[in-house]
């Protein structure tokens, strides 16, 4: 099994518009970023220039159907 490492960015203070970003690595290798803001939630892998957004509605939709569910 892989080994997982995230980091992450938080905006300091108030920043209106600004994303909290997380790179996630799978073994030493950049695995992808996740861009969570108010609006959409965002993913960009590996070094990729392509960003592949979601609104949260949708988020919710295919974690419920997709997602392992597990105690709270």
């Amino acid at each position: 099994m892989p080994t997982h490492e995230v980091k992450f960015d938080l905006p300091t203070g108030i920043v209106l518009h600004s994303d909290v970003k997380f790179v996630v690595w799978s073994d030493a290798e950049k695995l992808g970023e996740l861009q969570v803001s108010q609006g959409t939630i965002d993913w960009i892998p590996g070094n990729a220039r392509t960003r592949y957004q979601m609104e949260w509605e949708k988020f919710d939709e295919v974690m419920v159907r997709d997602g392992t569910a597990g105690p709270r």
